[in-house]
Parts: structure tokens; sequence; C-alpha cells
């Protein structure tokens, strides 16, 4: 019995100290996600920073390019978490964040997740000297590698074409209600208004899910296409193509963005 009692008092003494009672719940953050500026990942001994620039996420490095808004948005759902323990951080062994498995700057807060509680399947997650107990899918949703955040379309949502510029034609959209596609440099009866259509609409609705980081296939990529915006910005759009498929590149990005021969080959080619 004294052995029992020895033990239960060593366990007792080793458990992190609990600050409330179980049933009160704790708001991690009072952070509003649309204040952040800046975000920086370090997972994996990878590094990634973002940055807003209006409503749109950027990845500053280790690449430039438009982030994916859906994927930013589950990783500023963090700021969201509540839990129902807290826990003073008494030592970063005892949770498993002396060598967090992904650590994470919104602006100036700092968060470290750390392991997984043996007894609830939550994780440890530290902001400041506080560490909670909170669920794993707010690690989930922070990307593994950060070309798995990069947007996965040519166009943004917010990116409206009104001019489309190649070696053979120069297309228009008609000012005006209807929004009417027209070839107004080129054979104006190549294609039907309709066809004209689709294929605007191709290159503003195709996704991808693989991207390409390689500068020697950049380099030796060719133009097709300058795409002017409804606020007056103008694309330049690069494109190279193998036996595997068609990469796709924006000149003021450092992705491709690779499609298949089947789904790719329509973007080139509007016939």
């Amino acid at each position: 019995m004294l052995a029992t009692i020895i033990g239960l008092a060593v366990f007792l003494y080793l458990k992190p100290q609990l600050q409330s009672e179980p049933d009160t719940e704790f708001q991690i953050s009072v952070r509003d996600p649309d204040t952040v500026r800046t975000i920086r990942i370090i997972r994996h001994g990878e590094q990634a920073t973002l940055q807003r620039n209006d409503n749109q996420w950027y990845f500053t490095s280790p690449f430039y390019a438009r982030a994916d808004a859906e994927t930013v948005g589950k990783i500023l759902n963090v700021l969201s978490a509540n839990s129902r323990q807290r826990f003073v951080m008494t030592s970063k062994e005892e949770f498993n964040l002396d060598q967090p498995k992904i650590e994470l700057y919104l602006d100036e807060d700092y968060f470290a997740f750390g392991g997984l509680a043996p007894t609830t399947d939550q994780q440890y997650l530290a902001i400041n000297q506080q560490v909670y107990l909170v669920s794993p899918r707010y690690a989930i949703w922070i990307p593994v590698k950060p070309v798995d955040a990069v947007s996965t379309g040519l166009l943004s949502a917010n990116e409206v074409p009104v001019q489309f510029d190649s070696q053979d034609w120069i297309l228009q959209r008609e000012a005006g209600g209807n929004g009417r596609w027209s070839i107004v440099n080129g054979d104006p009866n190549q294609l039907s208004s309709e066809s004209l259509e689709r294929w605007t609409r191709l290159w503003q609705t195709s996704r991808t899910s693989e991207w390409v980081l390689n500068p020697q296939i950049r380099d030796v990529a060719q133009p097709i296409a300058e795409i002017t915006l409804q606020d007056g910005q103008k694309i330049q759009f690069q494109a190279w193509q193998d036996e595997n498929g068609i990469i796709i590149f924006r000149d003021n990005e450092e992705v491709g963005y690779y499609f298949s021969e089947e789904s790719g080959w329509p973007l080139l080619n509007p016939h």
C-alpha cells in the first residue's frame, strides 16, 4: 500500500498542472483573422512566409506565388480554437515542445504545436507561456510543404480577364451588359461566340493539383498569351510541353502549373 501511495504522489507531482476546472472553456486567442498581415510556417526544417496584399495572400519565400485562399483560411482557424484544458509552461519537454512539430507565426503571435496527449488524442499547443489541449486538426490544416498551399488556378477569382492577346489573334470582351467575346484582330468567323465564351471560362476555372519548381523549364517556355484584366493589369503566360503534359507559367510567379495533355491542350488551342 505504501508503494501505491508513493506512486500516486509521484504521478500527481509530474502531471501538468491545470489552471482551471475541466468544464471551463478557454479561447486561445482573441485575434481577428482579418487583421493578420503575415504568416510564417516552420515545419520539418523548411520555412515559408506569406504576406497579405489587399485581399490576396502571396508566398514571398521560398518562392513568389499566389496562395490558395481556402488553405490560408484553414491555417488562420487556429485563432478561433477553444480548449477545456490550459497548463502553465513549466517545461517544454513535458509537452513535447522542446522540438515543436510545427511552429507558426501570425504577425507577432507565436504558436508551437507539440505532442499528443496520451489519454485524449488532443494536441499540446503553446502560445506565449500558456499551453492548451486542442484538436489535432489545426496542425493537419497547416500544409506539409509550401507548394501544397499555392493557388490551384491560373487566375484568381478577383482576376477578371477582358482581353486575350496571342500570336494569332486578339480577343476582347465587349463592353456593356452582355459581356460577349469577339475576335478583333484575326478571322472573326473562325470561332463562334459560344466557343470563345467556353474557352475564356476554361482559363478562369481550370485547376491543377501539381506544381513545378524548375527554373530550367521556365527558361525554355514559350510565350502563349497576354491577358489583360478588368483592373488594367497585364499578365504574360508561357508554356512548355513534353511527353507527360503541359506546364503553364505566369510571368509574375515562380511556380509552373502542370496539366495533363488532355486538360492542358484546350487551354492552348481554343479550336
